[in-house]
């Protein structure tokens, strides 16, 4: 993997401004106030917050409030409504060109930052006849026109149970579009929570009115704008006035590709723990790079905005001439629906058997605080460990309770590699007005340890 050489004013390229490259930036000037840091950016204004879209579609926010204007500090230029179009990295010269006037750039620079973010991914196996009225979730031009299509059409198709594809559901049913919403597994958020986890969201999607179709995927989408016509593989045939697609995203490595930058098998930048990646004083962060998932070793990418936030860190970092690494990430996530708030850190059952883990897991539904408290509500915690030692390897939480603060301690814990015995000691603060004496996963490693040590005498009794 390619190092930055340490000069005292290096000059920095971000490319792509989203969460990854506002860190690689912010933190590239905070470790040496002497370099200059340019961004390129080819949206047409700085700074936006792609994860509030889902909020603006429900009308809960106005989308003009997702952007906003790049921070004003001397040696940082962000330059948008400018694509990179090819990268020199053996003169180490980008080649860009502005959108509007058509004007070529070649900007010299010490250390690259690539963070080209991702796109929006469709299955090949999804034959789209006419694409009128299918819409993919990515930018405010895309939310934008889900709005405008909400306003005209009384019904939609969301294909793809996904976080995102949940938000949209969600948001469209909140501004009363007849929603049906289409996943190809079993089970909502296949890669992200358990089956009895993820029927809590869909019990609560389906209490706000809308249709579920579990274990069909689509197969063709036909018909014109008003009157689309979306067939699963078993021969369903659902009538809606648009669709939107949230059937995942892809790591934007076009340009990678064309510097010669090796691609991981995740399709995303191959990079070190300094987030370097193969050519000299290049590196990536974002979507667009290959991370390893930490407790297996196994590379992946990981498109949420927090791991973009934290590679994009130590991206700039290392630009700039610094020494910082990023071990690997836990993939902690969180969504949250009206006040129904679900999510995870760390493992799933399923991918930590399948990574060959010894896997206990418990769930547990318990009130946030004392039931005499008006606004006492329930959450649902998950605990996933292995059986051998104790670690800790996932959490799953679901409710209208504080979910995040279970999710945040769980993925704190399991990142310094805490066993369940471990848990039990922590001193957790306490007041009834706010909470229970016993957290719900001390409560949930109670519960796994007393079973551990059934399994482990019935092991050893005779037979």
């Amino acid at each position: 993997m390619g190092r930055c050489t340490v000069i005292s004013a290096p000059r920095v390229v971000v490319v792509g401004y989203g969460a990854a490259g506002v860190a690689a930036a912010k933190y590239a000037k905070a470790t040496n106030r002497s370099c200059t840091v340019t961004v390129f950016e080819k949206r047409r204004y700085a700074v936006y917050h792609p994860c509030s879209i889902p909020d603006a579609i429900a009308g809960t926010l106005e989308l003009s409030s997702l952007i906003e204007d790049p921070p004003v500090t001397p040696g940082l230029e962000v330059l948008t409504a400018t694509v990179v179009e090819d990268v020199d990295t053996g003169g180490r010269v980008v080649q860009a060109r502005d959108l509007r006037t058509g004007k070529k750039l070649n900007v010299e620079y010490d250390a690259l930052v690539l963070a080209t973010g991702s796109k929006p991914s469709i299955p090949r196996s999804i034959r789209i006849e006419d694409s009128s009225g299918v819409y993919t979730i990515k930018t405010l031009e895309d939310a934008e026109s889900v709005v405008m299509a909400a306003r005209k059409h009384a019904s939609a198709a969301v294909v793809g149970g996904s976080a995102l594809g949940v938000e949209i559901a969600h948001a469209l049913a909140k501004r009363g579009v007849r929603v049906t919403l289409v996943e190809r597994f079993h089970n909502l958020l296949p890669e992200g929570l358990d089956p009895e986890m993820a029927k809590k969201v869909e019990e609560r999607l389906e209490a706000e009115g809308v249709a579920l179709v579990l274990g069909d995927g689509v197969s063709e989408i036909h018909g014109e704008a008003g009157a689309k016509r979306v067939i699963t593989g078993g021969g369903r045939v659902l009538e809606a006035g648009f669709v939107v697609l949230a059937t995942g995203v892809r790591a934007c490595n076009e340009l990678a590709r064309r510097m010669g930058l090796e691609i991981g098998v995740s399709g995303g930048v191959k990079v070190d723990s300094r987030m370097a990646a193969s050519a000299h004083g290049v590196y990536a962060a974002g979507d667009v790079a290959e991370v390893r998932e930490l407790l297996t070793g196994k590379p992946i990418l990981n498109p949420f905005a927090n791991t973009a936030y934290l590679t994009g860190r130590v991206a700039g970092i290392n630009a700039a001439g610094g020494g910082a690494e990023l071990e690997g990430v836990l993939r902690s996530w969180v969504v949250n629906l009206g006040g129904f708030k679900f999510g995870a850190a760390g493992l799933t059952e399923a991918e930590a058997r399948e990574a060959g883990f010894h896997v206990l897991s418990t769930v547990v539904t318990v009130q946030e605080k004392p039931v005499f408290y008006p606004d006492s509500k329930p959450v649902t915690v998950k605990l996933i460990v292995d059986s051998v030692d104790g670690r800790l390897l996932g959490t799953q939480a679901v409710g209208e309770g504080d979910v995040l603060e279970k999710l945040n301690l769980a993925a704190t814990a399991i990142a310094s590699g805490f066993t369940i015995e471990k848990l039990l000691t922590l001193e957790l603060a306490y007041t009834p007005s706010l909470n229970e004496v016993f957290h719900p996963l001390l409560l949930a490693s109670d519960a796994l340890v007393r079973l551990r040590e059934r399994k482990s005498r019935k092991k050893g009794s005779p037979a």
